[in-house]
């Protein structure tokens, strides 16, 4: 499971660094850049809850190995595409084959352990996998400087392999179930993250009172309010909204949401801030996110064990205020413009992440009967992913509206830059940088002596995002503080059986 998931970790961060690169050889638009990642995430999200029925109605070992070589299958694809549109399909189908694999990872590990070490066992995989996820840039960065950006997907199918190998021989599989599957859920949640996605992604282009942005968030709307009306009135749901009737699978998932919701928007704001302000390499800007992963890596066992000894609460009460605070002293501590600060505040947040990860796994997935733990650990996979691609997009509407509008406030200013080539400035502060370090000619025309108010704009949005993304993180933690203390009863609870024939 640690091998399967460690595969997943390392292609989430790896293709950002080569993004650049990928554009240059496949003369991919920025428009397609960015599906190249929320094409995967999309469909990391959208099937998610699918492929946790199918580990319930197949068998987890099943599904698991089924979705692994689907991510195999679909990595020599991205490997060897020659297009930006095959790039894109080929990073939806590994988003698939996560979504299939992952739930039934977290089930397996639940079944395979006890009681008393579940915690620790779920705190050892997902260390390893934060390991391969903090890594991932750097390794990124080399593959694609010293062979290709295609060596990035051809690291997958030897990983994939081995862990489908090591499925076979060392789990044991079980009987398929006479159930059904909804398969008509599965169109209208993924058309309505698709919708309201890219709504939130355009809008700082297209603007917020567009035709096309209002369509396409009405569509959205639509669409996931006819998946709830769908799913409510249906004998074997795709997405079992009782679930969340649930304290403590309500409160898991919370937690698992808010903090990718934020993590996504810190580490991909954090980088961009790093490069375009304290004028780092994309390689020292991915050597200087580490102690934002290292730490999780160490404190993910100790997470595990504190909710094995003194169940969930604890844990993740720590966590999720460590993490709150990590954000807000990082969003303060930005207009400092030093990298010494933040340092203290990145391994703060990995720390806190370290702690309630995987207790808010294991609390969700307690919170449900054995053969409702697929259909769990899909919904809290949908959840976690959807808030991955709504953090980037949130935060990101919240970088651009306010770095635009710091910019408009400058060079208004300053009045040497034409109005019509404003965006042209707000693409190149980057390329600004570089060309200072290197003594170039800067690019867009764009007067030296600006510089320092344009890493002021930057900084104003990166830190606007940061507190945002630490009021998300607060209301989860205030969630936390109504859990029961103590350790997690050995019973199941009684949750519906999704057997029967009632409506669910």
């Amino acid at each position: 499971m640690t091998c399967a998931s460690s595969m997943i970790a390392i292609d989430a961060l790896a293709v950002l660094v080569a993004l650049p690169t990928i554009q240059r050889n496949l003369g991919a638009s920025t428009t397609g850049l960015q599906w190249i990642i929320n094409a995967y995430l999309l469909s990391f999200a959208g099937v998610s809850a699918l492929g946790g029925r199918l580990g319930d109605v197949l068998g987890h070992e099943r599904t698991f190995r089924i979705g692994t070589l689907l991510f195999v299958v679909a990595s020599v694809a991205a490997g060897l595409a020659q297009s930006e549109a095959w790039l894109i399909a080929a990073r939806a189908a590994q988003g698939t084959g996560a979504a299939l694999l992952r739930p039934a990872s977290h089930v397996l590990v639940y079944k395979e352990f006890d009681s008393g070490q579940r915690g620790q066992a779920m705190g050892i995989s997902s260390s390893v996998s934060t390991l391969f996820y903090g890594m991932a840039p750097l390794v990124g960065g080399l593959l694609t400087s010293e062979f290709s950006w295609r060596a990035i997907f051809f690291v997958n199918p030897p990983i994939g392999i081995a862990a489908v190998a090591l499925a076979r021989l060392l789990l044991t599989g079980e009987p398929p179930r006479r159930e059904r599957v909804d398969w008509g859920g599965a169109p209208l949640l993924i058309g309505g993250l698709v919708c309201v996605v890219m709504a939130l992604m355009q809008a700082r282009h297209w603007g917020w009172a567009s035709i096309a942005v209002i369509t396409l968030l009405g569509a959205g709307v639509v669409l996931l309010t006819l998946l709830i009306v769908r799913e409510r009135r249906i004998a074997h749901p795709l997405l079992h909204f009782e679930l969340f009737a649930h304290q403590e699978f309500a409160v898991g998932t919370a937690v698992i949401s808010t903090v990718r919701f934020a993590f996504v928007g810190f580490a991909v704001f954090g980088v961009i801030w790093l490069q375009d302000v304290m004028e780092l390499s994309p390689f020292e800007a991915g050597v200087a996110v580490l102690p934002l992963t290292l730490p999780t890596i160490l404190f993910a066992p100790v997470g595990g064990r504190l909710y094995d000894r003194l169940g969930a609460r604890v844990p993740l009460g720590i966590g999720m205020v460590l993490c709150v605070a990590a954000l807000l002293g990082s969003a303060v501590a930005l207009h400092r413009q030093d990298y010494a600060w933040l340092v203290a505040f990145y391994c703060v947040m990995g720390i806190g992440m370290g702690l309630c990860v995987s207790p808010a796994w294991m609390t969700a997935l307690h919170g449900t009967a054995s053969r409702m733990r697929g259909y769990a650990a899909g919904v809290m996979q949908t959840a976690r992913e959807i808030s991955a691609a709504l953090g980037l997009a949130v935060m990101g509407a919240i970088v651009a509206h306010l770095q635009g509008a710091r910019l408009e406030e400058v060079l208004h200013r300053d009045a040497r830059i034409p109005p019509e080539r404003f965006d042209e400035v707000e693409r190149s502060i980057g390329k600004t940088v570089e060309a200072t370090q290197e003594g170039a000619r800067l690019p867009a025309g764009i007067p030296a002596d600006l510089l320092p108010a344009l890493k002021g704009a930057v900084t104003d949005a990166v830190s606007a995002a940061f507190y945002a993304g630490s009021a998300v993180l607060l209301a989860a933690a205030v969630a936390v503080a109504f859990l029961p203390p103590g350790k997690p009863e050995t019973e199941e609870p009684a949750v519906p059986d999704e057997g029967t024939d009632d409506p669910a």
